[in-house]
């Protein structure tokens, strides 16, 4: 546990006299996981959790599913890491001035620094509001993106939970290659006529790829 650490190794005891801003990510996990197991300290099983993810910038991502498979990491010490990162993303939006997303490029400046250096592809939406501003943003699914995998119902409950007129579909290419391919141009085509349907306008469907990025609703590729 953390309190029977050497005091110079205990996280709490730092923040307590040199600040919260002052701990490192290792610890600052280890003080929301609070106890390590037979094996490791809970510095130790941080550690290897930051690395088994790939890194800090990975716990944005990470799914409840992907934690409770990691040793050392059940039930309540994932839902605690989930409560955590949810709260900083609602934080965040909440930060996040309410700009009306009006070009591809407003887009593109909004997500890129989430989705450009990910391992793998992410599928995101933003639901935005008449206005075209971002109501909620949601990663709907990870892994290889394909029609059978990245359902309609998943995509459309959320814009219709929070009474959503509009959308915007995003997802990286791992390969830095933006280019769409043709399994992007249906699953676009196919959100585009259910859209239509169901009266939620498909705003745009970007790719993100290194320094580059593909709008469907531009038919272009953009370079930065």
């Amino acid at each position: 546990m953390i309190k029977s650490l050497p005091k110079e190794e205990n996280p709490r005891e730092k923040a307590m006299t040199y600040g919260i801003e002052s701990l490192s990510n290792v610890e600052l996990l280890a003080l929301i996981l609070r106890t390590g197991n037979k094996e490791e300290s809970v510095l130790q099983l941080s550690q290897r959790l930051l690395n088994e993810i790939g890194g800090f910038s990975q716990l944005n991502h990470v799914s409840y599913a992907h934690l409770i498979k990691l040793k050392g990491i059940k039930t309540a010490k994932a839902i605690e890491i989930l409560s955590i990162i949810e709260i900083a993303k609602r934080l965040k939006e909440n930060a996040l001035p309410k700009q009306s997303l009006l070009s591809p490029m407003d887009i593109y400046e909004r997500v890129k620094n989430e989705l450009m250096f990910l391992k793998q592809e992410h599928f995101v939406i933003l639901c935005l509001d008449n206005k075209n501003r971002v109501l909620k943003e949601k990663t709907i699914f990870i892994g290889s993106i394909n029609m059978s995998v990245v359902t309609p119902r998943e995509v459309f409950k959320e814009a219709i939970n929070i009474n959503s007129a509009k959308l915007v579909l995003l997802h990286n290419h791992p390969s830095g290659d933006a280019s769409p391919s043709p399994e992007d141009q249906q699953l676009t085509e196919m959100f585009r006529q259910l859209g239509e349907m169901m009266s939620i306008e498909i705003v745009d469907h970007l790719i993100i790829g290194w320094n580059q990025f593909y709008s469907f609703e531009a038919e272009h590729i953009f370079y930065i």
